[in-house]
């Protein structure tokens, strides 16, 4: 009795050791895991989490009478955003007095006013042109909030759903107030389409009117999921690539990840700008619907 109780305290000792060097081992893996993502990325924790890049951080708290309006990394890269793209159309319009010729900056600005002035054509024809100041900065807004999440230790907020959901409402109350200034009560006669019979007109109206109050959600939601899906899609196959290198057995592959996150990188910037152009675009055609005459 007394020896098969020592052999059962010897297994158990036995077992226990093996567990505590099992736990040891994880240990030193994780902190070899944590190490190289601090090596290369400066932060660990947006490897294992890629949702940790869209946290919002206090940078300069503030508080005004219970009221936080605290500078964070969000409003900052929006203040960031406007001082570049004030400095980028004050030197893109800007012409030496002795130049007659435009530079190659100024013929990229130019680029970019014709190509919002055609948008505003095709979807407005000439009574776009007095929204073209609002839509321009609408678009390199957008855009610019778009591109600086490609860049590292960088915030794009338009990852936000409240940064995007207030864009959208801005235009679809925009759209309301110019319709009420230029036809009145008028404005909602586009509620019920041309060519309707009677009888189906209530249902029609409830159609139009459930699709109106959907917009600026609808709005809001695109540019939301493309930014956040892009931007974590990036994120994990970064990661992976750091768990590749991370394995000596496969560190040879690391480069095949590392490959594809530089041309994922390149299709998102497509992306941000194609995401900017189906914003403005978008916003074009609700505003038409506030200027253009509709009959019921």
């Amino acid at each position: 009795m007394q020896k098969t109780g020592t052999n059962q305290h010897f297994f158990w000792w036995h077992s226990f050791v093996q567990e505590r060097n099992m736990e040891k081992h994880i240990e030193k893996q994780k902190k070899m895991w944590y190490n190289s993502q601090y090596i290369l990325f400066g932060k660990s924790k947006s490897m294992i989490d890629p949702m940790s890049s869209f946290e919002i951080k206090n940078i300069v708290p503030l508080r005004i009478f219970n009221f936080d309006i605290s500078i964070t990394n969000s409003s900052l890269f929006m203040i960031l955003t406007v001082l570049l793209i004030c400095v980028v159309f004050f030197i893109g319009t800007a012409r030496d007095a002795d130049s007659v010729l435009p530079n190659k900056f100024n013929v990229v600005i130019e680029g970019i006013f014709f190509f919002v002035g055609d948008i505003l054509k095709t979807n407005l024809g000439k009574k776009g042109a007095e929204f073209f100041p609002y839509m321009i900065s609408l678009f390199m807004f957008i855009m610019v909030g778009n591109v600086f999440g490609l860049f590292p230790f960088a915030f794009s907020f338009t990852s936000q759903i409240v940064v995007t959901l207030g864009l959208a409402v801005v235009v679809f109350l925009a759209s309301i107030v110019i319709g009420l200034w230029r036809k009145g009560f008028g404005y909602f006669r586009h509620f019920c389409p041309n060519g309707v019979p009677l009888y189906l007109a209530p249902f029609f109206v409830v159609i139009e009117l459930m699709s109106f109050v959907f917009r600026p959600i609808s709005l809001g939601m695109r540019l939301f999921a493309n930014m956040v899906a892009g931007h974590i899609m990036i994120k994990v196959i970064a990661g992976f690539a750091v768990s590749i290198a991370g394995a000596h057995t496969l560190s040879f592959c690391a480069a095949v990840p590392v490959l594809v996150n530089v041309f994922l990188n390149l299709f998102k910037l497509v992306i941000c700008v194609l995401q900017a152009y189906v914003f403005v675009v978008l916003s074009c055609i609700y505003i038409a619907e506030s200027v253009e005459e509709t009959k019921c």
